[in-house]
C-alpha cells in the first residue's frame, strides 16, 4: 500500500466504505514503542494515517448539510485522463464547520454531485450521480477563486455525461495527510535523510552533549552570552538546557536529542525564546516547528519579545534590526498575520523584495535615480520651463523640494525593505556603514532645503549650476550654501560607492526571491506540516529543529521534519501529561495514533530536562490533568 499515492486511496472509497467503522478494523496493529528497523517504523504508521483521514471524512459527512458547496458551472476534461478543469459560482458560506468563508485550497476534497444533498443518506438515492473529487491546482484569480483542477478515480467514467454533475460539496482538507503519507513512503521529492529517525527506533542512549575530544576544549559556550541570559532570569536547569543544546551544535560529532519538559507556566517558553537568542547571534541554521500556526505564531512572538527586551531593535549603526535571518512561512489563509509579523512574514517578504530586486523600479533604479537628481537637477527644472511654456512657472526652490522628496523618499522605503528582509551577510560592513550614513545625509539635504533663508540663487549656487564666470559681482559664498555643496557631494559619493559595493540580484521573479529567502535564513518557524516545502527547495543543511507543543504532534507527522537535509540536533518541548494530539479515529486511538514522539520517549525512560517548578505546584497540576480526564 506504501506505493499508492493516499489521494488515490481516497478516491476509490464509496461512501458506505467511508461511513464504515470496520473498514479497516481487521489491519489494527498497535503502534509500539520501540521499532525492528527503520521500515517497520514507517509501515506501522500507514494503515493508521488511512483510517485517521476515512474516520475525518467520516464525521464531514455527518454535518454536509452545513458544508460550504457551490453550483457547478461547468467542467471539462483535462490533459490526463482522471482530471478536470472545473468552474463554479460563489461559495454558499452561510453556515458550515468551516472557520470564516471558504476558498478553495489544493487537497481539497469535494463531493461532486448531481443533487445538493441534504443529508449524506441523499447520495444513495435512485439516480443520483455522485463522486470524490480532490483539487489539484486553484486558480490564480485572487477575486474569485472559482476555477481549480480536480482529480478523481480514474475507473469512475465521468466523459460520457460531464453535465449530470450540478454541485460541488466541500468535505475536508487532506493536504497535511498526503504529506504525512508521502514522509512515510520514501516518496523522491523529498530528502531522504534518516539519521535521527534510525537513532530513535529503539532508543537506549541517544548520546551525549558533547563528545570526548571537545568537552576537553570546552571553555564554556555560553560564557559570551552569560549577562544577556542572567538579565533574563533562567534558572539552572534552563542555563543547562541551553548549554547542552549549543554544546553540541559547536561540537559537530554527535546527533542530540534533547526533551525539555514541565507544566504551563514552568519557563519552558522562556528557555525555547533564550535558545533561539543564542542560535541566531551564533548564526545555527534552525527550523522551529509547532503543531499549529497559533502555536507558531506565539512561539515567534515571543522570541520578538526577547529581542526587544534585549535592546535589539536598534541596530549598532543606527538602523532598524535586520529581521532578513528570521523567515516565518505558512499558509495565509490559516495566519492571522499581524504587523508585527508582516516583516518576517514568508509572503508579505517576496512581495517586498520582488518590488526591490526590479530592473525597472529596485534598488539599482532608485539610486541611479538620485544620483540623476544630485547631478542633473538643473536640466530637469530647464525642461519643465521649455514644456510649460506659457504656463505658470515653478520656482527652482518649490520644484527641487518636490524632485528630492520624491525621490529620496522611493530610494529610503527601498534601502530600508532590503536592510529589514534580507540577511546581515548580504551586506558589507562598508556597505552598511555607507547605507546609514547616506540615510543621515539625505534627511540633511533635506533639512537644509527647508531654511527660511533659502532662495533660488543660493540654491542654485549651493547645487553647483549657477555659473559666476561672467558675472561682473561674485557674491561670497554663504555658510548655508557651503553646507548645502557639502551635503550633496557626499550623498553622491555614498551613492556611487553603493552601486559598485551591493551585490545584490536586479530582474528576478517572485519564485527565485522566494527561494533566496528561505535557503538565506538562519531560524525558521513554521507547523510540522508546512516544513514539508524545505524538501522542495535546495537549500543549506539545517542544525536544529526544535518543535514546541512537541506532546500534540503525532509522531508520523513530524516525520516529515525530522526528514530535512543533514538535520543533526532535535529539541522536543512539551509536557506529555497535557492533551495528546487530537484523533477521530475510535479504532487508532487505542492503538496509539495520537502518541507524540515526546510521549514515546518519556514512556522509555529517555533522559528529560525538567523545568523549574514546585512540588506543590506538579501535584496540583497532576491533579487537574485527571480531573480534566474525567
Amino acid at each position: 500500500m506504501g506505493e499508492t499515492d493516499l489521494e488515490d486511496v481516497v478516491l476509490s472509497w464509496s461512501l458506505q466504505e467511508i461511513n464504515d467503522d470496520q473498514l479497516y478494523r481487521d489491519k489494527v496493529v498497535t503502534i509500539p514503542c520501540n521499532f525492528k528497523s527503520l521500515d517497520h517504523y514507517l509501515v506501522s504508521f500507514r494503515v493508521p494515517l488511512i483510517e485517521e483521514t476515512r474516520s475525518d471524512l467520516c464525521s464531514r459527512l455527518q454535518l454536509i448539510s452545513e458544508a460550504p458547496s457551490s453550483r457547478i458551472r461547468s467542467m471539462e476534461v483535462g490533459e490526463k485522463s482522471g482530471l478536470y478543469i472545473t468552474d463554479v459560482d460563489f461559495w454558499d458560506n452561510d453556515a458550515g464547520f468551516s472557520t470564516g468563508n471558504y476558498t478553495t485550497r489544493n487537497g481539497d476534497i469535494f463531493i461532486l454531485s448531481s443533487i445538493k444533498p441534504e443529508a449524506a443518506e441523499d447520495l444513495n438515492r435512485h439516480g443520483v450521480t455522485y463522486c470524490l473529487a480532490m483539487v489539484t491546482e486553484v486558480s490564480m484569480d485572487d477575486e474569485y477563486q472559482k476555477g481549480f483542477r480536480v482529480k478523481v478515480a480514474k475507473n469512475i467514467g465521468l466523459e460520457e455525461d460531464l453535465n449530470i454533475l450540478k454541485h460541488a460539496i466541500f468535505l475536508s482538507n487532506i493536504t497535511t495527510s498526503m504529506r504525512i503519507w508521502k514522509a512515510l513512503t520514501f516518496d523522491r521529492h523529498m530528502d531522504n535523510n534518516f539519521t535521527v529517525i534510525k537513532s530513535l527506533l529503539a532508543p537506549t542512549n541517544l548520546g551525549e552533549d558533547v563528545c570526548d575530544v571537545c568537552i576537553k576544549q570546552d571553555g564554556g559556550c555560553l560564557a559570551s552570552f552569560t549577562e544577556q541570559l542572567l538579565s533574563i532570569k533562567l534558572n539552572r536547569s534552563q542555563m543547562d538546557a541551553i548549554e547542552s543544546v549549543i554544546s553540541a551544535v559547536q561540537c559537530g560529532h554527535v546527533n542530540l536529542m534533547k526533551l525539555i519538559w514541565g507544566p504551563p507556566g514552568t519557563g519552558k517558553t522562556k528557555t525555547v525564546s533564550a535558545l533561539l537568542w543564542v542560535l541566531a547571534h551564533l548564526k545555527c541554521r534552525t527550523l522551529t516547528c509547532a503543531p499549529t500556526n497559533v502555536a507558531i505564531i506565539g512561539v515567534y512572538t515571543r522570541f520578538l519579545k526577547k529581542m526587544k527586551d534585549s535592546g535589539e531593535i536598534i541596530d549598532e549603526n543606527g538602523l532598524p534590526f535586520s529581521l532578513g535571518d528570521i523567515l516565518l512561512f505558512g499558509s495565509r489563509s490559516n495566519m492571522d498575520i499581524t504587523e508585527d509579523l508582516q516583516e518576517v512574514y514568508l509572503d508579505f517578504r517576496v512581495d517586498e523584495l520582488a518590488e526591490c530586486f526590479s530592473s525597472s523600479s529596485g534598488w539599482n533604479y532608485r539610486i541611479a535615480s538620485m544620483v540623476s537628481f544630485f547631478e542633473d537637477c538643473a536640466s530637469w527644472y530647464d525642461m519643465l520651463l521649455e514644456d510649460d511654456g506659457k504656463i505658470d512657472r515653478v520656482c527652482f526652490l518649490d520644484f527641487i523640494k518636490k524632485q528630492f522628496d520624491a525621490t529620496a523618499i522611493a530610494l529610503k522605503r527601498c534601502l530600508m525593505s532590503l536592510w529589514v528582509h534580507l540577511p546581515g551577510r548580504c551586506f558589507s560592513h562598508d556597505s552598511v556603514i555607507n547605507i546609514s550614513t547616506l540615510l543621515n545625509m539625505l534627511q540633511k539635504f533635506g533639512t537644509l532645503l527647508c531654511k527660511a533663508d533659502l532662495t533660488d540663487e543660493s540654491l542654485k549656487r549651493g547645487l553647483g549650476c549657477l555659473s559666476t564666470v561672467n558675472s561682473v559681482c561674485v557674491k561670497i559664498i554663504s555658510s548655508l550654501e557651503k553646507e548645502l555643496d557639502g551635503a550633496r557631494s557626499a550623498c553622491l559619493k555614498l551613492l556611487k560607492d553603493l552601486l559598485h559595493s551591493l551585490n545584490l540580484p536586479t530582474g528576478v521573479d517572485k519564485n527565485w526571491v522566494k527561494n533566496y529567502c528561505i535557503r538565506n535564513a538562519t531560524l525558521l518557524f513554521c507547523t510540522t506540516s508546512s516544513s514539508y516545502h524545505l524538501h522542495d527547495l535546495n537549500i543549506a543543511p539545517l542544525d536544529v529543529l526544535i518543535v514546541d507543543e512537541a506532546a500534540q504532534v503525532r509522531e508520523c507527522e513530524l516525520v516529515i521534519s525530522l526528514r530535512l537535509h543533514w538535520l543533526k540536533h532535535v529539541v522536543l518541548v512539551g509536557d506529555d501529561c497535557q492533551l495528546s494530539a487530537m484523533v477521530k479515529s475510535k479504532v487508532y486511538k487505542e492503538a496509539g495514533l495520537g502518541t507524540s514522539l515526546f510521549g514515546r520517549l518519556i514512556t522509555l525512560k529517555v533522559e528529560k530536562t525538567f523545568a523549574e517548578y514546585t512540588v506543590s505546584h506538579e501535584s496540583l497540576y497532576q491533579l487537574i490533568s485527571k480531573c480534566s480526564v474525567l
